[in-house]
């Protein structure tokens, strides 16, 4: 690689490895993220050429939301083939962003978005987490953008109705938008 390359390469490295492992920490266990966020930047290295600057980000998070989803089909591809084995039921541990949302005010929001399938939980986490627009949500799970704006949409919508269907949906969402610190 020439060293235009390598410099722009270590300076997207300097600028977006911490949100990158942010990210992923969210979504699996302190070690894994740090494994999925140096994937991420191996396939950076490799395609870098074909990187667009300004998305960048939303670049990262999409092969971050690949992979992660790769692991959790791996892992639980191995936990369905374990119990067969050995006839075992497989211990799962507490997801890390049950962890990270675990706060007596957020339990409302916490378990109404338990109750959303993974791709509405994914977009609205994308959305109000990771604080991204609805071009980088799309560029993160491999949608046109009104595809992105439309899912969010339905997705708070869901929210809504499981928080309170007598509530208009911007009084029912608000808690999961409000940011104490940065991160709800």
């Amino acid at each position: 690689m020439d060293p235009t390359a390598e410099m722009r390469f270590t300076r997207l490295y300097e600028a977006y490895y911490a949100d990158v492992l942010a990210y992923c920490a969210r979504r699996v266990n302190r070690a894994d993220a740090e494994d999925v966020a140096n994937e991420v930047f191996t396939v950076l290295w490799r395609k870098l050429d074909g990187i667009d600057e300004e998305t960048t980000i939303a670049w990262l998070y999409g092969v971050a939301h690949r992979t992660i989803s790769n692991r959790w089909r791996g892992n639980s591809r191995r936990n369905r083939l374990r119990e067969r084995l050995d006839g075992l039921g497989v211990e799962t541990s507490e997801p890390i962003d049950t962890v990270v949302v675990r706060r007596d005010e957020d339990r409302i929001v916490f378990d109404a978005m338990a109750k959303l399938k993974p791709a509405d939980q994914e977009v609205l986490r994308l959305s109000a987490w990771e604080e991204l627009s609805a071009p980088q949500i799309a560029e993160v799970v491999g949608c046109s953008v009104s595809a992105a704006e439309q899912r969010l949409h339905r997705a708070k919508k869901r929210l809504a109705n499981i928080l309170s269907p007598s509530l208009e949906p911007s009084v029912a969402i608000h808690p999961l938008t409000a940011q104490e610190g940065g991160r709800p």
